[in-house]
């Protein structure tokens, strides 16, 4: 049996050495879906909320620009630009010890107390009155909000089997686009408000949303169960199977145990850097587009109302992207010609915007279809989470990503020059370039895979195999583990 073929096999996705038949003797579908059903109720919207509220923050100061935050807050030249950078390198500092949090404590909790740290951050950024203020406050959000990604592909890993993982993985992905399209309606809301009066809206809308944010970190802090075993929706009974279908999946059990030679495989791994290059790749045109859209909308000629309004579209083309994608997954659509594909539309979207800038419909556009290459990370995210084994070794390679993450957001908004002002051109072409190495890079990556796999294949009929234990061995040094891609 091929790694193809276990890819067509319901709810379980099972090394080669086990057969169809002696899986379904332990793991029955219908015995499983139910339990899928109450994980996914119980677990997949908080986790949809969570993603949601943290991009939301990202798209609120996109809108706060167009509110008059410059003007009130008196930023000069590329101060807004620096802002959101700083956002991005308390970010990246924060992530290998956000890392180390969810090594040590349960991941629910780590996740809950950061929703509720970020939240106040969130209401305590409405009182910034300059540019040092603001920063630091962004700096700070930036180090809370660095568990976000990790934690949540952490916590589908322990539920899920692989398979059942990726679907899983672009419901709570969608959050990304929601958050576009609430953003817009927020900020046109807000907009309603005074620019003049000593609370102006951008303040009131910032305030409002961090207090959400605190409550929702409250339901997952008290709410969300931190294992299998701690979930009270789940009878004894269901419990067992549950842990038993994703010992069986090779990929997706929960046991906390801390190994250093986890950290040395993720750093030796070419796989592992591969991904974390592509989401460099992937992530500064969306970085672009998050915190500049509707500054690039108003420079067509609209105003702020209008520039919020027009914005909101690019979330529908997210989420309808991301949920295309990810679901194309349980049918059998290989993720690395998935990748590929949605970056097409991406490089339409920066060709309108590079070349065709004149075109105010044209422009408009192309924002819209640069919205394409939100989804890929969503797949980059399936990857980690089904390709790598061993709890030390996926909580390091979710940081390296998470990271790589970051280095492209701070890239992106550097790439935006107040020199380059109304048209931004660099940036724009910096986009089209961009999309089409990742391309080269996911065609790579796929190449990886069918290597070790084949390799795989061939320690199996050398007889090499044998029974393993999925909490003392990583995908690498795993004779059973075989990739999908």
């Amino acid at each position: 049996m091929t790694p193809a073929d276990n890819e067509k096999i319901p709810d379980i996705m099972r090394p080669p050495s086990v057969t169809k038949g002696s899986v379904q003797d332990v793991i029955s579908e219908t015995s499983l879906k139910p339990i899928t059903r109450k994980v996914d109720y119980h677990l997949v919207p908080l986790m949809l909320v969570c993603y949601f509220l943290q991009f939301l923050d990202k798209v609120l100061i996109n809108y706060a620009n167009i509110m008059g935050l410059s003007e009130n807050l008196h930023f000069t030249g590329n101060d807004f630009s620096w802002m959101a950078t700083a956002f991005f390198i308390g970010f990246a500092v924060a992530e290998f010890p956000q890392g180390v949090l969810i090594q040590k404590f349960p991941v629910s909790k780590v996740l809950g107390l950061n929703v509720v740290l970020w939240g106040i951050v969130i209401c305590c950024s409405s009182a910034a009155h300059n540019f040092p203020g603001m920063t630091a406050a962004r700096t700070l959000l930036g180090m809370f909000e660095a568990v976000i990604s990790p934690a949540l592909i952490m916590i589908t890993s322990q539920w899920y089997t692989r398979r059942q993982a990726t679907p899983r993985t672009g419901i709570w992905y969608c959050g990304l686009g929601i958050g576009q399209t609430v953003g817009g309606l927020i900020s046109y809301a807000a907009q309603h408000g005074s620019r003049t009066s000593s609370f102006q809206s951008w303040r009131i809308m910032f305030v409002s949303v961090g207090a959400f944010n605190v409550m929702i970190g409250l339901l997952v802090l008290f709410w969300m169960p931190s294992s299998i075993k701690d979930a009270k929706f789940l009878t004894e009974q269901q419990q067992i199977i549950l842990q038993e279908a994703l010992d069986a999946d090779q990929g997706g059990k929960s046991a906390k145990v801390f190994r250093r030679a986890g950290i040395w495989d993720a750093l030796k791994d070419i796989q592992v850097w591969l991904l974390f290059l592509n989401t460099i790749l992937i992530v500064i045109p969306s970085g672009i587009i998050t915190t500049f859209s509707a500054t690039l909308i108003r420079g067509f000629g609209y105003d702020p109302k209008q520039a919020a309004l027009l914005n909101m579209p690019a979330g529908v083309v997210s989420v309808s992207a991301t949920l295309l994608s990810t679901f194309a997954i349980l049918y059998g659509f290989p993720r690395w010609l998935g990748l590929c594909l949605l970056m097409v539309p991406t490089l339409i979207g920066a060709g309108l915007m590079s070349f065709y800038s004149s075109s105010q419909a044209g422009s408009l556009a192309g924002i819209y279809l640069i919205n394409f290459d939100v989804a890929p990370l969503a797949l980059i995210y399936a990857l980690v989470g089904a390709n790598v084994q061993g709890y030390t070794k996926k909580v390091t390679t979710n940081a390296i990503v998470a990271v790589g993450f970051s280095i492209a957001n701070i890239i992106g908004p550097q790439t935006f020059q107040a020199k380059d002002a109304p048209s931004f051109i660099p940036a724009k072409i910096t986009v089209f370039c961009v999309c089409g190495g990742s391309v080269v890079l996911t065609i790579l990556t796929r190449i990886l895979y069918g290597l070790r796999n084949r390799k795989g294949r061939v320690s199996q009929d050398l007889g090499q195999s044998g029974e393993v234990d999925p909490d003392t061995m990583t995908d690498r040094n795993n004779p059973n583990f075989f990739y999908v891609y």
